[in-house]
């Protein structure tokens, strides 16, 4: 019994420590705020590099201070390569210091999702996406 509880104990304070090391990187003084660019992606998480301005041939975004956001994604409905990309306007809003709400428009009309910020230095962000919800224009 001694072993069990002691497994227990165990096991939450690695699950814990996991936690609080992706999340030591967000109470820093390091800023979301600038221009993000796709650098790759491991298992459901997306890795970004800061950059000066966006690439053309690949996703980004760019998150201001005054609550606006630019995603700049797949300009039309067809996902097979060579894509177009283009700029779309937005917002953000902070939910938490590592939950983001962004509702931004894209080629079909707007979307609403929400980001966790798994990881933040100077140099480098991973996020996951939590969920989508669009809102197709009726043309």
């Amino acid at each position: 019994m001694k072993q069990l509880v002691f497994f227990i104990v165990v096991l939450l304070l690695v699950s814990c420590e996991k936690d609080s090391m992706e999340l030591d990187a967000l109470g820093s003084n390091v800023s979301i705020i600038g221009t993000w660019i796709e650098d790759g992606q491991k298992g459901d998480t997306l890795l970004l590099q800061r950059s000066g301005a966006f690439d053309k041939e690949k996703y980004g975004f760019t998150i201001n201070d005054d609550g606006s956001f630019i995603e700049r994604k797949n300009s039309g409905w067809c996902g097979t390569p060579p894509i177009a990309y283009d700029n779309f306007e937005g917002s953000w809003e902070a939910v938490s210091d590592s939950l983001l709400n962004i509702t931004v428009a894209f080629w079909g009309g707007m979307l609403t999702y929400q980001i966790r910020i798994v990881y933040l230095d100077a140099e480098e962000l991973a996020i996951r996406y939590l969920y989508t919800e669009a809102r197709l224009d009726s043309r």
